[in-house]
């Protein structure tokens, strides 16, 4: 029904019997209505269209977007018939054209554009030659009719566009744009590392090869997120390098894939959730979060247009690890006006194209296909129409316009309207967001708002926890990585499945912890220089624009308007190309501007782990990539996704597959478990949610107390007092441990040594440097030489860690690790364990950065249901609570 539909609206073009916007007309011809039934089947379709469609896009909500993105919404205000134009307008390959004029107009994924600021950027392509447009198109284009129903199309395939597709730009030799990123760091210390984006899709690790000067230099890439591939480590490439040098080359062996950047002098680059950093733009968005990186010299102009156009709260950083000297960088910046004056070609990027949106700002975004949102952190919705003397925004339950399920209603005088929605309380669902201009019927533009939380999880917790269990049965190496359930004992999250191993009789005790003497830390290598130095006559170097024009031809007909790019920077300025056109720009810029109140830019001080958690429970489980995602909203670098992967997993709330390098393949939330932790205490280890904890609440009644709070960066949940009624935890999906995992697991592992046999055995990578440690003061020392057994940081670009005992030094190979497991291995091949016990504190103590791997560091944590602390001025993490018996047992496994 729905494909007949849709092919009625794809018929909707005058053919000199029926005209171009008679919908039914068309309808009742498909089905050979007869006349007396018409206007029956007329009125049925409406009483039934949502009901019929919304179907189509539950259906694809419930496959979280794995079946294709739902766009069955009204289009052009037509509340029925926009329905099937919605999927007719646009074929497949219309929408391989689009997503090719998305890519070179800059513009965002998933952005929301109006109706009339897509039809100004279209319309040049859809009357030029050739086009990314496909000729179906540009047909219908010429019909205004036809032109309303494409433009609304593009609007909303703009919105449910992911970007994974722009590989198709660099095709038939045509050089690649490729995109700059920026992840902003807090640990240790506030920095900026920049890295680079290619639109080509890898199947694996490859090569980019950047042209020289004199030659060429390799660096390894990976798989980045949506398609795109990345530099693999941006640490090791030169900063300055990628901001002002021209950066030229091909991606992989075959020649196939060329790509090309030029510098700018101001570079927008815009948060994107799915990549966990932010990415250049050509320009910026209204109401976009987003990071200004400028020369210098540019700072009196960028920063008075910054006061006329941007939301208060935007900063200069200073003293940033990592910036390039000459540069400057601003963060929280939101535009949310456009110059109504000639702007400098420098702030060209600062200056967004539309002049109305309706933007979906922050808020803790949810990975997935489908475009979501946390509710415990939903986004502020952030409206601007210039001109405007009044916007309302509404907010309605549900998928469509229906006053009954009206929520939300906020009218502010003025071109800006912003409503954060954290303030509403949301429950989780699909919420139609519109905006109305002056009081308008009609909205000038909408949004679906989507709200999850682990109350509504992508899969059963019950179903997908089992998916990995730590089995002695798996491999030597079982401690250290998780694999699918296939045997009859394992360790899963906090419970212990079937006999381990050994028992608690014989371990050695655990000698007091000493501090070993620091020494100083080695330089890393310097950065490799990936570009050519731009010449002395370029914009970046004067400040001088050149702008070159199309030639025009005798006899061509003239068009509203002409693209110019600058001839060392690539920056695109249109000119007008008409008398006509250049009096309408002229009178446009007169409009005085309208004084409003900017509502400053909301930050949150504090990232909020338990938000990143309840994300992580929604999810139930999947790929790194998926994790850093979540971890990027909180940290935007590689080092705290690992790190905050760790801390997950050594508490026992996921289990994590890993392949033989050590790279993780899959994780997955565990089930909720009450682990006991002290008389009449309780930490609830695994899955949660508000409703488990609402339940939990209700169910120990008076008797007990339940307690969150975020303990070194975990999200804790503690029951303490007397459990009433403890059978009925099971109907909460909640199971009660009566005694603590802890002892179990620290019996059942295996000696160290034992694991280290299981490491996998390759040749020597080739490195660029390489470090060993020094198991006397716990830290790397530069080495010229492999030839001593031990632990080694190889460094190319990206660290590698591996371990060399004497049978591998006469064999030349090496044994891969990770940061934490081959400095153990080292200090148990010299005799020298890392670990100590706090006889004071009652806790074990080792080294920073030398954390016990996997479930040797479940074992002690489980003994108190803590993270592991960082004691960062003494250079030290400490497990609190820690039994000595247990601490005896782990200190045994590991130096054994």
């Amino acid at each position: 029904m729905l494909v007949v539909l849709s092919v009625a609206a794809e018929q909707m073009q005058a053919d000199g019997q029926v005209a171009a916007h008679n919908y039914y007309a068309r309808l009742h011809d498909l089905l050979d209505i007869p006349a007396d039934r018409r206007s029956r089947v007329q009125s049925d379709y409406r009483r039934h269209a949502a009901a019929l469609w919304g179907s189509l896009n539950a259906w694809l909500e419930a496959w979280e977007g794995e079946r294709g993105i739902p766009t069955a919404y009204s289009v052009g205000g037509h509340e029925y018939i926009g329905l099937p134009l919605s999927q007719a307008v646009v074929r497949q390959h219309d929408r391989d054209g689009l997503h090719e004029f998305f890519s070179l107009e800059g513009l965002a994924p998933g952005a929301r554009l109006s109706p009339a600021d897509m039809e100004i950027g279209m319309d040049p392509y859809a009357i030029a030659t050739p086009s990314p447009l496909s000729s179906h198109l540009r047909t219908l284009w010429k019909a205004p009719g036809a032109r309303e129903r494409i433009v609304e199309a593009a609007c909303l395939e703009l919105e449910a566009w992911s970007g994974a597709d722009s590989t198709e730009i660099g095709r038939e030799g045509k050089a690649a744009s490729p995109r700059l990123l920026a992840f902003l760091r807090t640990f240790p210390r506030k920095s900026v590392a920049f890295g680079l984006m290619l639109p080509y899709r890898s199947e694996g690790p490859d090569i980019l090869r950047f042209g020289l000067v004199d030659g060429e230099v390799s660096v390894p890439t990976s798989v980045g997120p949506g398609g795109s591939t990345r530099l693999s480590a941006a640490e090791g490439v030169s900063a300055i390098s990628l901001l002002e040098e021209r950066l030229r080359g091909e991606l992989g062996d075959d020649a196939g894939r060329p790509f090309e950047r030029l510098p700018r002098r101001v570079t927008p680059l815009r948060w994107d959730d799915m990549q966990g950093a932010f990415v250049e733009v050509e320009r910026v968005s209204l109401g976009d979060d987003t990071l200004v990186v400028a020369k210098e010299d540019t700072r009196d102009r960028v920063e008075t247009h910054l006061a006329s156009h941007a939301r208060p709260g935007w900063v200069e950083v200073q003293n940033l690890g990592g910036m390039p000297e000459g540069w400057l960088i601003y963060e929280h910046v939101q535009i949310v006006s456009a110059a109504i004056e000639g702007v400098h070609p420098d702030l060209l990027p600062l200056t967004p194209r539309a002049r109305t949106s309706l933007t979906l700002r922050g808020g803790f975004v949810l990975p997935g296909l489908l475009r979501k949102w946390s509710s415990l952190e939903p986004p502020e919705v952030i409206a601007v129409a210039a001109g405007a003397g009044s916007i309302t925004v509404r907010v309605y339950r549900g998928a469509r316009i229906d006053a009954s399920e009206l929520i939300l209603e906020v009218t502010q005088p003025g071109e800006l309207n912003v409503v954060p929605l954290v303030d509403h309380h949301l429950e989780d669902g699909e919420y139609l967001i519109t905006m109305l201009v002056d009081y308008s019927a009609r909205p000038s533009s909408s949004a679906l708002l989507r709200l999850r939380s682990a109350a509504t999880p992508q899969f059963s917790v019950d179903e997908a926890d089992i998916r990995l269990v730590y089995s002695p049965d798996a491999a030597k190496t079982w401690p250290l990585s998780a694999a699918a359930a296939r045997w009859d004992r394992y360790v899963n999250g906090a419970r212990v499945v079937g006999a381990l191993g050994s028992d608690l009789a014989h371990s050695s005790q655990m000698g007091e912890f000493t501090l070993r003497e620091r020494t100083k830390a080695n330089a890393f290598p310097r950065p490799t220089a990936v570009g050519i130095s731009m010449e002395v006559d370029s914009c970046l170097v004067t400040g001088k624009h050149h702008f070159q024009l199309p030639t025009v031809l005798p006899g061509q007909p003239p068009i509203r308007s002409v693209e110019g790019g600058c001839r060392t920077c690539g920056l695109v300025r249109r000119f007008a190309g008409t008398p006509w056109a250049a009096r309408r720009r002229t009178a446009g810029n007169s409009r005085p501007p309208v004084e409003i109140a900017i509502p400053p830019v909301s930050v949150s001080a504090e990232p909020d782990f338990q938000v990143a958690f309840d994300a992580l429970n929604h999810i139930g489980h999947g790929s790194f990539a998926t994790f850093e995602r979540v971890a990027a909203q909180v940290e935007g670098s590689g080092l705290f996704a690992d790190a905050f992967l760790r801390r997950q997993e050594v508490a026992g709330h996921i289990d994590v597959a890993r392949n033989d390098w050590f790279e993780v393949t899959d994780w997955a939330v565990n089930s909720a478990t009450l682990v006991p932790v002290a008389a009449d205490r309780w930490v609830l280890i695994g899955a949660r949610s508000r409703a488990l904890l609402e339940g939990l609440h209700a169910l120990v009644g008076d008797g007990a107390e339940v307690r969150q709070s975020v303990d070194a960066e975990l999200a804790r949940v503690e029951v303490v007092g007397e459990i009433p009624n403890r059978a009925a935890l099971s109907t909460l999906g909640v199971s009660l441990l009566s005694e603590s995992p802890a002892p179990l697991i620290a019996s059942g592992l295996p000696a160290l040594s034992v694991v280290a046999l299981g490491l996998k055995r390759v040749a020597v990578p080739a490195h660029r440097s390489a470090e060993r440690w020094d198991t006397a003061s716990a830290s790397w020392h530069l080495t010229s030489s492999l030839a001593a057994p031990g632990a080694y940081r190889l460094r190319d670009f990206r660290s590698l860690y591996v371990v060399r005992s004497e049978d591998d030094v006469d064999a030349g190979v090496v044994r891969l690790g990770n940061a934490q497991l081959v400095k153990h291995i080292a200090n148990l091949w010299s005799d020298d364990p890392l670990l100590g016990y706090h006889s004071r504190s009652g806790s074990v103590v080792v080294p920073l950065g030398a954390d016990l791997p996997a479930l040797y560091g479940r074992a002690l944590a489980l003994c108190s249901g803590m993270s592991p602390r960082e004691l960062v001025e003494h250079r030290m993490l400490q497990y609190p609570s820690v039994p000595r018996q247990v601490a005896d047992v782990v200190f045994s496994k590991l130096t054994q």
